[in-house]
Order: C-alpha cells, then structure tokens, then sequence
C-alpha cells in the first residue's frame, strides 16, 4: 500500500516537473517573429528634418520620392499639422491649420515613371509675430496604387515630418515619470520608461543602459539610444535590457537625458536565470520534495 502510495506522488512530481519544462519552453515559441511580407510602393525621404527657424524668416527644403511599383505613378503633395495621443506617440493629424499655411511646394503633384526618383523643393516661411517654441508639420505625398491581383485600387499616403524649432526664449523641461526594469530575466527582456517634457520644444532624451557585476564590472554591453520628446507630452520609451552571458544577480544602471533638466541616474538589481536554469532549479526542488517525502514514508511505515 505504501510502496503504491510513493509511486503515485513520484509520477505526479514528474508530472510537475514536466508541465515546468513545458512552460518554460513555451517563451521561446511566443517570441519567434512572423516574417514581415515587404510590398512595392511609394517611398519618400527624409522621413524626418529638425529645423531651426527665426520667425520672420524662411528656409528651404526638399523631399525625395520614388516610384517602386511597376506602374506609372502620379504622386500629389498636401500638408498637415501633426501631434501625438497617447503615451505610445501614435500620431493625428491636422488639415488646414495657420501653420499647414507656413509650407509651400514647388509643386503640387508630380508623376514617376517605374523606378524612377525626383526631388520636389518646398518653402517653409514662419511670420514675424510667430511665439518661439515647437512646431510640428506633416508633408504628406500620396498616389493611388491599383492591385493588379485583385483589381481594387488603394491611396497610398506617406508622411515625411518637420520638427520645427521657432527660436526665442524656449525651455526643454523634462521629468523622469517612471522607470520600469523586470527584477527576474531568463532571455532577451526590455526596459521601458516614461519620460516628460513640460517645455515649449521638443528635445532627445538620450539614454545608456550598462549591466554590471556585483563588483561593478561590466557585464554585457552597454545599450545607448535616443527619443524624441515633444512638449506638453509623456512618452513610453523602450529598448532591449543588456543581458549578461553567464546566470547570477547583477546591478543595471539607467542614464536617462532629460532636455534641459539635469540627468537621471538610477540603479536596479537583476537576477540573470536563463531557461535551462530554470529547470534544473525545478528538477533539484522536485527531487529533494521527493526525497524527504519518501524518507518520511519510510518512517512512517517502521
């Protein structure tokens, strides 16, 4: 009756241990990226100018556009103002605002041959009584592209943005809202934080994220990068958590640039136990459960 007993619960932990390796397993599949299907189309750069301006005063531009499809193309220019809604900066956009009147094109369409490019020139003129600060402008070039395949034929519209500086007395104000960093990483995890900018104009936040030992050595390559930061907004900020290469508990360190605000620096612990570690920790507690349990099965039984 015993011996039955202590077969029973030694498959039910082997069960368990069983379910913990296929959970753990499972990450690796929910990560694998879908392969990104690229279409021809309409193509126009730069996607993004930062301009600097004295109201009163104009400057010059240019946009490039190239037709990548196999068809003749007739591609037509319009602007729009633009700002962004939430936290993750998802963009709206704003037809027949005073600055939309600030652009104007050399001309208002134009027409590709296949694979060819042109450069269309355009005039931003800010007025005199302009007030210093940031302004955002959409140049939109669009066509409309028939499907062959299906007949049905589709507008095409591309966006290349203007981040437009009025300067002036102008502030950069940023703030440090949140700092997320996940304290148990068994991959390649993310950070994430929310940063603020109460100022006038928009600025970079830049950022370097380092990985050190408990010693203070480094541990991984330091991540570095940069966001852009429009004013009267938060934005979520993200990248990839510099991930040591051998298991253990090690310190990350965030530098974040906040405009004009001075720089933030904060630290965080994290414990390094990839997936195999991970099971083998499962295995040992299952075991040793087990072992103590058939111990005292055994006592019992005396």
């Amino acid at each position: 009756m015993q011996r039955s007993r202590i077969v029973v619960v030694a498959k039910a932990l082997l069960l368990m241990l069983t379910i913990l390796c296929c959970g753990v397993m499972t990450q690796y599949v929910s990560a694998q990226a879908q392969p990104v299907k690229t279409e021809k189309g309409l193509t126009v750069s730069p996607l993004r100018t930062e301009i600097t301006i004295d109201p009163g005063t104009s400057q010059k531009g240019s946009l490039t556009v190239t037709n990548e499809t196999d068809a003749q193309l007739t591609v037509r220019f319009n602007v729009e103002e633009f700002n962004v809604t939430n936290q993750q900066y998802d963009y709206a956009f704003t037809t027949g605002s005073d600055i939309t009147k600030w652009v104007t094109y050399s001309a208002d369409e134009v027409d590709l041959a296949v694979g060819e490019s042109k450069k269309v020139g355009y005039i931003i003129g800010v007025p005199l009584t302009a007030e210093p600060g940031g302004r955002y402008i959409s140049l939109f070039a669009s066509t409309t592209i028939e499907q062959t395949m299906s007949g049905v034929a589709s507008i095409q519209r591309i966006g290349s943005l203007l981040y437009v500086t009025l300067n002036g007395e102008v502030t950069r104000a940023g703030a440090l809202v949140s700092l997320t960093s996940q304290l148990l990483v068994n991959d390649t995890s993310t950070w994430s934080a929310v940063v603020q900018n109460s100022g006038s104009t928009h600025y970079r936040s830049k950022y370097i994220v380092t990985t050190q030992n408990l010693f203070g050595a480094l541990a991984a390559p330091e991540v570095q990068g940069s966001a852009l930061i429009l004013p009267g907004t938060v934005r979520l900020v993200q990248d990839e958590l510099p991930v040591p290469r051998f298991p253990g508990i090690y310190k990350t360190s965030y530098i974040v640039g906040l405009g004009d605000s001075p720089v933030t620096s904060e630290m965080r612990l994290m414990v390094y136990a990839p997936v195999y570690v991970q099971i083998i920790v499962g295995a040992l507690i299952i075991a040793a459960v087990t072992y103590v349990f058939i111990r005292l099965t055994r006592k019992s039984v005396r």
